[in-house]
């Protein structure tokens, strides 16, 4: 079965950092095109640039509904 315990504390070591003070531990599933997904991956940085592109759409929608 294993050691419950092998992995403590290195999960908080292997966790991606955001820029912000939240770790990024949260996942969204998405469907896209296979073509858009090879161009996507394509892009240099494109994680940090599609969480940059997400956050404005939820900053535009939040303005939007005030």
């Amino acid at each position: 079965m294993g050691n419950p315990r092998a992995f403590e504390g290195k999960r908080e070591a292997t966790q991606f950092k955001a820029a912000g003070e939240e770790p990024l531990i949260a996942k969204i599933d998405l469907k896209v095109t296979e073509t858009m997904k090879q161009e996507l991956r394509a892009i240099p940085g494109w994680q940090a640039k599609l969480r940059d592109a997400i956050a404005q759409l939820i900053e535009a929608e939040q303005c939007k509904q005030m």
